[in-house]
């Protein structure tokens, strides 16, 4: 069976979710929107494992598959991003699956917890999720305030520049929670909404007015990606581009390349080391000798 078509709702995703899961089917869902793309691999009408060319889903799809974040917990977070799309496009390919996966998830227990959070949500967490916002302390914090350490961890991520829904994908454990966190957040004011940072709004500026920028050439950027991949294996292959997105990119100009390396050294554990000595550091002095000097113009 081969079911196809256009979407302008996830109410017509659970639809077809749905009939995966009560007719007990396997096979392969894929979802697009917006060059974004998500595919959902089911064994008996259970989800077993997921991928995407989305960097934060890519990272949340790592995160399930050591166990860091239940397969279903996920999965949840899968159906939230697709929340997010206005439309989109759908294929169902029913056929067997051998493929092992990283789990088994009840997928009619995910949708009925999913359309429950969708419905409870505040508007304005789910304003600040629709639109990826980013935020930073805030000096108007109404104290004391109380967080789990899981709420600390999103909170600290917030702090590094990391747009809200982005940082969820990355260290959320549970929606439900995670968005309750959130809200308490706002509500006692810890944190704001940033401002755009001057570096991305002076380059922008010069790109209205058709000032000439130059850029870093790509092969220097795919120096900086197979460095991360030595460094990091398969989790670093992603960040350039992820990191890009957060900056609201698609090249590098070469003005913004400080930010550029320090955003990235972000996201790099502290657990990492090399020699004893922490990636972070050993990093910043290789991106800057790759980085430093060299440009096209455009």
């Amino acid at each position: 069976m081969e079911l196809r078509g256009d979407f302008k709702s996830y109410t017509e995703i659970l639809d077809l979710l749905q009939i995966i899961t009560m007719g007990k089917k396997s096979g392969e869902v894929n979802l697009r929107s917006d060059g974004e793309s998500i595919t959902i691999f089911f064994r008996d009408g259970k989800a077993i494992d997921f991928t995407s060319n989305v960097p934060p889903l890519q990272h949340l799809r790592e995160r399930a598959a050591t166990g860091e974040i239940p397969l279903e917990e996920a999965i949840n977070f899968l159906l939230h991003h697709v929340s997010l799309w206005d439309r989109g496009k759908f294929l169902f390919l029913e056929k067997p699956v051998s493929y092992e996966g990283i789990g088994s998830a009840d997928t009619l227990n995910v949708m009925m917890n999913f359309t429950k959070e969708e419905d409870e949500l505040p508007e304005e967490v789910k304003k600040a999720i629709k639109e990826n916002k980013k935020f930073t302390l805030s000096e108007e914090a109404e104290l004391p305030i109380t967080i789990t350490q899981e709420g600390w961890k999103l909170l600290v991520s917030v702090c590094k520049g990391i747009p809200i829904w982005d940082a969820l994908l990355r260290v959320g454990t549970s929606f439900s929670e995670d968005t309750n966190t959130l809200s308490i957040l706002l509500k006692h004011k810890l944190i704001k909404e940033k401002e755009a940072e001057e570096g991305v709004e002076t380059y922008k500026q010069k790109k209205e007015e058709g000032a000439p920028t130059t850029f870093v050439p790509q092969e220097k950027l795919e120096r900086i990606r197979e460095l991360l991949v030595e460094t990091m294996g398969p989790m670093g292959e992603f960040l350039i581009e992820e990191t890009l997105e957060e900056m609201e990119l698609n090249q590098l100009p070469t003005d913004l390349v400080p930010r550029f390396i320090d955003t990235i050294l972000d996201k790099i554990p502290d657990t990492c080391l090399i020699d004893g000595e922490k990636c972070r550091d050993r990093l910043k002095e290789q991106f800057g000798q790759i980085l430093k000097g060299g440009s096209d113009e455009a």
